[in-house]
């Protein structure tokens, strides 16, 4: 049976896919940054990034409510 690696740091697998998307010309490099992130995390890594970015835009001032 195969044993399974320890995983790498999420910045550390997010560069290595990241290195990969040097060719595709049609994406920023915001986008590449973004994609790579996506495709690095595991499930439970992403869900941790769309709960922070909602904390985040729940506690922003804009989106407050006022009374």
């Amino acid at each position: 049976m195969k044993r399974r690696r320890a995983l790498l740091p999420l910045p550390e697998r997010a560069a290595r896919i990241m290195a990969r998307f040097k060719s595709i010309r049609w994406l920023d490099e915001d986008e590449k940054a973004l994609f790579a992130l996506g495709f690095a995390a595991t499930p439970e890594e992403r869900w941790k990034l769309v709960r922070n970015h909602i904390q985040l835009f729940n506690s922003s001032a804009g989106s407050r409510r006022r009374v």
